[in-house]
């Protein structure tokens, strides 16, 4: 084995995303003082709304594993796993999993991409173990607290008078673990040859995009919720905010690299080493697999979202949503609920003789020029469509029929669901039965630039 190699750990941060972050920061002392030592990817989208699919693509560095199954399976290993890699390079490997509650036999299906699963109720006892891994190098080690999910937290309720408190609460138990277990590694001289991440694997939904059973993820990826922390600590990665967008499927070469572990990841849809330069465009992310059905029992739709920088555009049986993920974290506001499609363009759709003037001045860059939503939707559109189909291709290849996958149409349809809502009194038309907009799409933008044009008071000439 090369002596260059470096140790390895991931510290899984149950149900965190940034939201929660946010809400709670103090309940994180030691994750901030941490963090200005780390690469913070302030861009890094989770692969899928669940922790075993998150964890499914960070192992095996793509997000195609599960997808020819009807539901949660055993990875395909288009991919070796990460931790099968590494202790063929003489790695020790250990998965440890801690719990308020004690738990049965966990991760069945994960299997043969992890190694034997460690598991206490006894917080003392995972710190004894972990300094006992680390004591001899090199070492991969994966941390998994399950205290923050909602599920387990509840063992805290009797230090707690309110389900905020209670979450607060099961953050704060967290982050003293992740305290002790960098004091552990500073204690025997080890952090600056360990390579640490820190990732949320996904947030929670209280329910604001509707009851869904009473399920806080899983459900839709609208970003607040696939939106989630990324932290990469090593001397050899400078301590910064990295805007990139980055997602779990990149996990697995990044870590090689840094690691100095040369590995190929065959897999044509792997991720991207985000280590020394690599970068997307844009990132992607699911709640149930690609030949999963819907689950209208519990008003779940198989969704996939593709981000960028500031837009979210989701599809799912019932079509498009897009949000602006910077102005409207938390996905409330379709935006496409301002359009129609029409001959595949976007066109404006705006009830009422008159705008506000702060909606008025917002749509004209919304609708004019290179910066308009409009473009911005078209590439986002073409990218999502680009990787449904991919992945439907490989349920095709690798499944049995009949299949369940999303049809493509829904890439041409709006998601009206809520617009009656939205609009209220201004416009109780809701649903495919709608009235169209009227010209095409250049003329309604000339038309909302004339109503911009009156109610700022400004004149444009004839040329202009």
């Amino acid at each position: 084995m090369h002596h260059g190699h470096k140790n390895l750990l991931f510290i899984h941060l149950e149900s965190i995303s940034w939201q929660t972050l946010n809400a709670f920061p103090e309940s994180f002392p030691n994750l901030l003082r941490i963090m200005p030592s780390t690469r913070r990817f302030r861009s890094y989208f989770s692969s899928a709304t669940s922790t075993q699919m998150v964890m499914t693509s960070l192992l095996h560095g793509n997000s195609f594993e599960l997808d020819a199954a009807p539901g949660l399976a055993r990875p395909a290993a288009n991919n070796p796993s990460l931790f099968s890699i590494l202790e063929s390079r003489g790695y020790r490997t250990e998965f440890l999993c801690v719990s308020a509650f004690s738990i049965g036999p966990m991760m069945p299906l994960l299997a043969n991409s992890l190694p034997p699963v460690w598991t206490t109720s006894d917080f003392a006892e995972l710190l004894a173990k972990f300094e006992t891994a680390i004591a001899q190098g090199p070492f991969a080690i994966y941390v998994w607290n399950l205290v923050t999910h909602i599920g387990h937290a509840i063992a805290l309720e009797s230090f707690s008078d309110s389900i905020d408190d209670l979450v607060s609460g099961a953050c704060a138990v967290a982050d003293r673990i992740v305290g002790a277990l960098f004091d552990l590694l500073e204690r025997h001289g080890v952090l600056d040859e360990t390579v640490v991440v820190l990732f949320g694997d996904h947030g929670d939904d209280f329910w604001t995009h509707g009851f869904k059973r009473g399920v806080t993820h899983g459900a839709e990826p609208y970003s607040h919720v696939t939106h989630a922390p990324l932290l990469i600590r090593d001397p050899a990665l400078p301590a910064m905010d990295d805007y990139r967008m980055a997602s779990t499927v990149d996990l697995a070469p990044t870590c090689l690299d840094l690691a100095k572990v040369p590995a190929a990841l065959p897999f044509s849809e792997s991720g991207t080493s985000l280590a020394f330069g690599g970068e997307h465009a844009v990132c992607f992310s699911q709640n149930f697999t690609a030949n999963q059905p819907d689950a209208p029992e519990r008003d779940v739709r198989k969704a996939f979202c593709v981000y960028d920088n500031a837009y979210a555009l989701l599809v799912s049986t019932r079509g498009l949503e897009l949000f602006n993920h910077k102005l409207d974290p938390t996905n409330h506001c379709n935006l496409l609920h301002l359009f129609e499609l029409v001959d595949g363009e976007l066109a404006l759709r705006v009830p009422g003789e008159r705008v506000g003037i702060h909606l008025a001045t917002l749509l004209e860059f919304m609708t004019n020029g290179e910066r308009a939503v409009t473009q911005r939707f078209k590439k986002l559109q073409c990218e999502l469509r680009q990787h449904i189909s991919k992945k439907n291709r490989y349920v095709a290849e690798h499944a049995q029929p009949p299949f369940k996958v999303l049809d493509l149409a829904s890439l041409d349809a709006i998601n009206r669901h809520g617009r009656s809502a939205y609009f209220g009194a201004l416009d109780e038309a809701d649903g495919p039965s709608a009235p169209q907009v009227a010209g095409a799409p250049r003329e309604t933008r000339t038309a909302l630039r004339n109503i911009t044009d009156a109610l700022l008071g400004r004149s444009r000439n004839a040329g202009h």
